[in-house]
């Protein structure tokens, strides 16, 4: 067992939205003791997954007004907090803000639809570069200290579903000013 720190700038500027998301799941403990549920070597570390803890699940620390990535529901009704089950509380895309991905960068996982990151997250290690990614996935961090960690956590044993052989489990997340 070994214990790493990683220290990462957050971009406020740029991405509001998931700066301030982001600081409120890390304030309310969610993402402590959570795991990197998916690591591609030479690619990315992702986790954030406090709810079921395999990618498959989280949410937004406060309503943003997008439930599953929509707006409205099928009959065209402004969903709300109260007719949005918090489950499935999502984020709008700040993807356009000019932020690239570069070796460092911490950035919003969601689904291939818009609007729908929440509460999961990757780090791209020091031997990627994942350019697709730019406009599509929000940007709204930087590693300033520890890359060299990400990195070693992106080569551990994974299985075909690129799940690690063994835990990779994220401690703790502190906000300093």
């Amino acid at each position: 067992r070994t214990t790493v720190f990683i220290e990462i700038e957050l971009y406020e500027d740029e991405a509001p939205l998931h700066v301030e998301n982001f600081i409120l799941l890390a304030e309310e403990s969610r993402y402590d003791f959570t795991t990197f549920h998916r690591i591609i070597d030479g690619f990315m570390i992702q986790g954030g997954d406090f709810v079921n803890r395999d990618g498959s699940g989280g949410y937004t620390g406060k309503w943003y007004g997008y439930c599953d990535g929509k707006q409205f529901d099928s009959s065209n009704n402004r969903y709300s907090p109260e007719s949005c089950d918090q489950s499935r509380w999502t984020l709008p895309d700040e993807a356009d803000n000019g932020l690239l991905h570069a070796p460092g960068v911490l950035a919003m996982a969601k689904t291939s639809s818009p609007n729908t990151g929440s509460s999961q997250f990757y780090i791209v290690p020091e031997d990627s570069t994942p350019n697709h990614l730019d406009g599509v996935h929000t940007v709204f961090g930087m590693v300033v200290s520890g890359l060299d960690h990400v990195t070693a956590i992106s080569e551990v044993a994974t299985d075909s579903s690129d799940r690690p052989q063994d835990e990779v489990r994220l401690m703790h997340v502190t906000v300093n000013d």
